[in-house]
């Protein structure tokens, strides 16, 4: 204990830093893993919930309140227009993008060994070029002010239109589903203005606007939610995670869960790598507390090790956090978590087993 103590006091901040470490990788795992078994859990309700609609079948409304999977073009009664600069078009959405001509500042820095002591003073250049800029820049916390003031304001600001009536075969779709239209394409026009002080060139339309809008023809989309008197609206499950999906194209219903589901893998994937790097670093921190924690204890001290690269360390860190993974799982996916588990203690009971040998072999000798 003395030892423990005497190495805690010798390294005090690397433990503590190594054991906040330790506490945000267990922490983000077990949230991502809740996440995503929550996730799978109500993906594979909805699609077990899911009806299929053919987009040129009469409203049903015998099927309020179900889940849907419908496919088709959307259909745009009114266009969205802006009549400042001659656009209508039929899309969900029309945004306009305002842009200002302005001043940006620079900062470049220059290394100055002209100093009485010979050390290095850092010394910045500073540069004033004009840009199209989508935001402000505050031109009051330039270096140089005099000559490089930009307005106070954008006296236009960028708008975004919704359509209010986009329709799949018969049903409505629901405000939450037009929300998530939002892969918008640049597109240009030659229709001059009929206002003078908005001037057109190339396509783009000055008083510093250009205008970002969706694509021109029809878009074919698949959509999953419940149906709900006539409207697309977001499907609740009954852990009170709501479930709308929204895909470009003709997507079959075990194409849109397979897409889904992909997606969210991959979306767990990258934070679980997260947290086993941060379990990592928790380990190289902690590796000569945890050696002379376990020093009675030869499994664990042989996999164990103080040096940043070992092997070791990465194998314990991906231990804990596939005993994280395997609790959360177990309950949903009893032989997965199972499967994990045994997984997170493989490299223990290979330890165990060059133990027991060794200990046999010395005995018999």
């Amino acid at each position: 204990m003395a030892s423990l103590l005497d190495e805690f006091q010798r390294s005090w901040l690397t433990s503590i830093i190594g054991l906040c470490l330790f506490g945000t990788g267990v922490w983000l795992l077990t949230w991502n893993e809740g996440r995503a078994v929550h996730h799978a859990h109500s993906l594979d309700e909805t699609y077990n919930d899911a009806v299929v609609l053919n987009p040129y079948d009469k409203l049903q409304p015998e099927l309020n309140g179900r889940v849907v999977h419908i496919s088709g073009n959307l259909i745009i009664e009114e266009p969205l227009t802006e009549p400042n600069y001659g656009i209508s078009i039929q899309a969900v959405k029309l945004k306009r993008r305002v842009q200002m001509f302005q001043w940006v500042e620079e900062r470049t820095p220059r290394d100055d060994d002209e100093t009485s002591a010979g050390s290095y003073n850092s010394i910045n250049d500073y540069y004033y070029i004009t840009e199209w800029r989508d935001k402000l820049v505050d031109s009051s916390s330039f270096y140089i002010r005099h000559g490089h003031d930009n307005p106070k304001e954008i006296p236009l600001k960028t708008v975004t239109y919704v359509s209010p009536s986009v329709k799949v075969g018969h049903l409505l779709v629901g405000y939450e589903i037009k929300e998530k239209f939002n892969d918008f394409v640049e597109v240009t026009s030659d229709e001059r203005p009929e206002r003078r002080d908005i001037k057109l060139h190339m396509g783009i339309y000055y008083h510093c606007d250009d205008i970002w809008n969706p694509e021109v023809g029809d878009m074919r989309v698949t959509i999953i939610a419940k149906q709900e008197d006539g409207v697309l609206v977001p499907y609740e499950t009954s852990k009170g995670h709501k479930i709308v999906l929204l895909r470009h194209g003709n997507l079959n219903i075990n194409q849109m869960f397979l897409a889904e589901h992909y997606d969210a893998r991959m979306e767990t994937w990258k934070l679980r790598g997260i947290g086993v790097f941060i379990l990592y670093a928790s380990s190289v921190c902690l590796a000569k507390l945890l050696k002379i924690m376990f020093l009675r204890m030869p499994i664990l001290s042989n996999i164990i090790s103080g040096e940043a690269t070992s092997f070791g360390n990465i194998i314990l860190s991906i231990s804990v956090a596939l005993i994280v993974i395997a609790t959360a799982w177990m309950l949903y996916r009893p032989m997965l978590g199972a499967g994990l588990l045994f997984a997170a203690i493989s490299p223990f009971l290979y330890c165990a087993m060059g133990v027991y040998n060794a200990a046999q072999n010395t005995h018999i000798n």
